[in-house]
């Protein structure tokens, strides 16, 4: 697992959202409802089960690999059983032991009553894949190889779509009465069978996501830490945290409401205003995270949205409104900077709101 190396956690919540959706496949960056039921489900158990004079024991206790059928069953999630058994039955991944090993590092690092973070947890689910991944032959070692160095969003995402198709062949044998011992796997699932590696990397990211929310759930996670945001607590995801403290008057200001009074500059009759961030979607951009690459994008947005700007770069970047914006989208990013995709601040609902906060600078700056 690669998330706080190159792999945003927005993809991570879109691997799970494919593995464990209802539909065959996640087709845009918009659906997240899944993950919203798994979070809130993981986070009703733990709270249902936790006993609050000791949190870390009993949290331990939660998700000890003794509980596993336990946890999972009351999460009642059907895909979450079949990704579980699939791996378990045709990729001859010892689930079991790979939720020890991680359970075992996060006990250590939780030690008595200490926080710990999303990354650390990544890097235990990390080794603990590797652990589980030992090849037979040198081929197989550079498979595995090539699948756990895999930095590429794209590729991550087809993998999980990929192996939602086994997932989905696994069920139909299933219902067909065809997962006994001596049953002969289908030509297609036979086509999986050595992708081991692939199978172990792609559940511990469900699994890590889980113990995440958990940890979380239980107050254990580092405050500030993007995870929070799942629980809408202060995290570095949105913003709301800032330099170890809730995000204040030491914040990046948000600029004010969008009003604009120029005349100079007339929306494009093509550019409809569509609203792409709300409080249950997230606006997302297939942008290099980076101030240049933002600052290009924003740019991007203002021309898409008046007419009369195409020769107006300079002026554009110029304005105050303009590198505030800026400034706020590169904070709102800033726990995931180089990756290939942006958040927009929830501030922002559409691309014209976006724009409409510099666009009568522009118009008063324009020769």
């Amino acid at each position: 697992m690669k998330s706080s190396h190159g792999v945003s956690f927005y993809v991570d919540l879109m691997i799970v959202e494919c593995l464990l959706s209802d539909e065959r496949f996640v087709k845009n960056a918009q659906g997240s409802s899944i993950v919203s039921e798994l979070t809130s489900a993981v986070k009703t158990y733990v709270g249902n089960t936790l006993k609050k004079d000791d949190i870390t024991g009993s949290l331990l206790d939660i998700l000890a690999p003794g509980a596993i059928s336990v946890i999972l069953g009351a999460l009642g999630f059907k895909w979450l059983g079949l990704l579980v058994g699939l791996a378990m039955r045709v990729f001859h991944v010892d689930v079991r032991s790979m939720w020890k090993s991680i359970h075992d590092k996060i006990k250590d690092l939780l030690g008595s009553g200490n926080q710990v973070s999303s990354s650390q947890i990544d890097n235990a689910v990390q080794s603990a894949v590797q652990e589980h991944t030992q090849p037979a032959t040198q081929q197989e070692a550079d498979e595995a190889a090539k699948i756990l160095g895999v930095t590429s969003s794209e590729q991550l995402l087809q993998q999980a779509r990929m192996l939602k198709l086994a997932m989905i062949e696994y069920e139909a044998m299933a219902k067909r009465g065809q997962l006994s011992k001596q049953a002969q796997l289908s030509s297609f699932l036979s086509m999986f069978s050595l992708r081991k590696a692939n199978t172990t990397s792609l559940l511990g990211k469900v699994i890590g996501l889980i113990f995440k929310i958990a940890i979380a759930s239980a107050g254990l996670m580092v405050a500030g830490d993007v995870v929070n945001k799942l629980l809408d607590r202060p995290n570095a995801l949105d913003g709301s945290y800032q330099k170890g403290k809730p995000v204040g008057e030491s914040a990046v200001s948000a600029p004010p409401a969008p009003t604009t009074t120029q005349t100079k500059f007339k929306v494009k009759s093509s550019y409809k205003d569509t609203i792409k961030n709300s409080s249950s979607v997230d606006w997302v951009e297939s942008v290099r995270n980076d101030k240049s690459s933002i600052e290009q994008m924003v740019v991007d947005f203002a021309k898409e949205v008046y007419d009369g700007l195409d020769k107006l770069d300079s002026v554009i970047r110029g304005t105050a409104g303009f590198q505030a914006i800026v400034d706020k989208i590169v904070f709102h990013n800033q726990s995931s900077a180089g990756n290939s995709l942006v958040f927009i601040p929830k501030i922002f609902a559409s691309k014209k709101r976006l724009v409409d906060y510099f666009i009568d600078d522009v118009a008063e700056n324009a020769p």
